[in-house]
């Protein structure tokens, strides 16, 4: 499938899905993976297909399903993965981004913003493909001014 569809949300599970015609990948896994496969399948993907993890923060209703994705890239600023480390023991291949900076990931252009939470340093993400643009906030309080402008 191309395009964005949620798989979970609440505080049983997140876990968003986004795929163009060269990438899929998950936004966050907060959810078992018979979970993830059942509902991937639901928007005829496979698991197979995805090919990488967008954290947000470490939650463990955000990260959970990560101890079973473990041979997926897993993308999370430096203070996130510290996080998963700590809560789930496995050490997934991350890559590790800078909160703020744009990163390329094959037709994806990524920005990590920050935004508020009881976490260290949980972000919002801008995706952006050739055709189309999206901006991903979980957990939010309340909007901030920087939530506002991507």
């Amino acid at each position: 499938m191309i395009g964005f569809c949620p798989l979970a949300s609440g505080s049983k599970g997140n876990a968003l899905y986004f795929g163009t015609k060269k990438t899929k990948i998950l936004i966050d896994a907060g959810i078992g993976l018979k979970k993830i496969s059942e509902r991937l399948s639901c928007i005829n993907v496979s698991l197979n297909d995805i090919e990488a993890v967008l954290v947000t923060h470490d939650h463990y209703d955000h990260i959970m399903g990560i101890k079973y994705l473990k041979e997926k890239q897993v993308f999370s600023n430096a203070e996130t993965a510290r996080g998963i480390y700590r809560q789930l023991s496995v050490k997934p291949p991350f890559r590790i981004f800078t909160t703020d900076t744009s990163f390329v990931y094959k037709d994806l252009t990524v920005h990590p913003f920050s935004v508020q939470h009881d976490t260290l340093d949980p972000v919002g993400f801008v995706i952006q493909t050739e055709k189309y643009k999206i901006g991903i906030c979980t957990d939010l309080g309340f909007v901030t001014t920087l939530v506002k402008h991507h």
